[in-house]
């Protein structure tokens, strides 16, 4: 096992930058989740660890080791990608096996990775089977597999259960956190897809336009965005972010913090009741409910602002769309931003 760290790390694409200057420490078995929309740098940034995109200026490390000019196969890393990448004229075990037998492991050595990965991985009955004749999800466990047997240094995984469907995802989500808890392996993992990344990453590296927005665990993250883009983006439904000066009634608002014009209010701390304490309260008109299961989400068009807002109900109320509703949030619950810097203005969440 070892440590990653991406210090000042760049790329250009001729004169596009796609990233821009990321630092980053991986501690030795931590499993860090790269997220953030299509295009915001996170699959680029993955690859110049894995030696696929050239560096254009920085330093990464793997296990204190400069590896910018490194080779791939020099940076003891395993990569595990979103197309499974499996050949499909052997059989699952000749995948597993393949790689060791390039680099010359002896038979018995090779045998018993397989073997152990198999195990591990449950797809003992599969070693015989060729990649067509597996599902999905078996598909992505033998390209884990592969990874596995090579008992790198560290783990790199782009993008691995997008090809899945939603069921599947969950399940082979959990076997990924399981499987990392027990080899205890760095592990760098790329995502578009919030949840998955909330629920894997010890911590969370949140991207945007080549930029790091915010590292912290997924509950800091959650409960304290260092911007307006980390507000926006984590969290389903996404937080509402509301402008001060739209608000007809701003009572409770006096001791935000000073340079405080955008206040973030999460849909299930938004109430249709009054709330003990200093509270805000909004008018508006019920536009759409959503039954979600045991909840329901209610999108409320405000009167001041004409803006709409989503608030997180238990069970299905009883509101008819086009009703008129007064909103209510706690103060304690609001965060601050301030628009033109895009940042908090409180003391909430420490500099990267």
């Amino acid at each position: 096992m070892a440590t990653i760290d991406l210090i000042d790390l760049k790329k250009n694409y001729g004169n596009v930058p796609a990233v821009k200057g990321v630092n980053l420490k991986v501690a030795d078995g931590e499993l860090i989740v790269l997220v953030g929309p299509s295009g915001c740098g996170k699959s680029t940034l993955l690859r110049m660890v894995a030696g696929l995109e050239t560096v254009t200026s920085g330093r990464l490390e793997i296990g204190g080791r400069d590896v910018v000019k490194a080779e791939p196969a020099e940076r003891d890393i395993a990569m595990v990608f979103q197309n499974y990448a499996l050949y499909p004229h052997m059989s699952v075990r000749g995948n597993l096996e393949y790689g060791l037998k390039n680099r010359g492991t002896p038979r018995a050595e090779i045998d018993r990775r397989v073997q152990e990965a198999a195990d591990i991985l449950e797809i003992g009955p599969l070693l015989d089977r060729k990649p067509r004749q597996l599902s999905g999800g078996q598909r992505q466990r033998v390209a884990m597999g592969r990874a596995i047997v090579r008992e790198p240094a560290a783990f790199l995984f782009d993008e691995p259960l997008s090809n899945l469907d939603a069921k599947l995802r969950v399940q082979m989500r959990v076997e990924i956190r399981k499987l990392q808890r027990r080899l205890k392996t760095t592990s760098l993992y790329v995502t578009h897809d919030q949840l998955e990344a909330m629920t894997l990453a010890d911590r969370l590296v949140v991207m945007n336009a080549g930029l790091v927005e915010q590292i912290g665990t997924p509950t800091e993250v959650y409960d304290h965005p260092a911007t307006l883009f980390v507000a926006g983006f984590i969290g389903s439904p996404p937080m509402n972010l509301i402008d001060v000066a739209s608000l007809s009634n701003r009572r409770g608002l006096d001791g935000l913090p000073a340079g405080t014009d955008i206040i973030g209010i999460r849909p299930d701390v938004l109430f249709l009741t009054p709330q003990e304490g200093i509270s805000l309260s909004m008018q508006g008109t019920v536009e759409l409910l959503e039954p979600i299961g045991g909840e329901s989400h209610l999108h409320v068009r405000l009167d001041s602002s004409g803006q709409s807002v989503v608030l997180s109900v238990p069970g299905r109320p009883n509101i008819a769309e086009g009703s008129a509703v007064t909103l209510h949030a706690r103060v304690a619950d609001i965060h601050p931003f301030n628009a033109q810097t895009g940042r908090r203005t409180d003391t909430a969440v420490a500099n990267l």
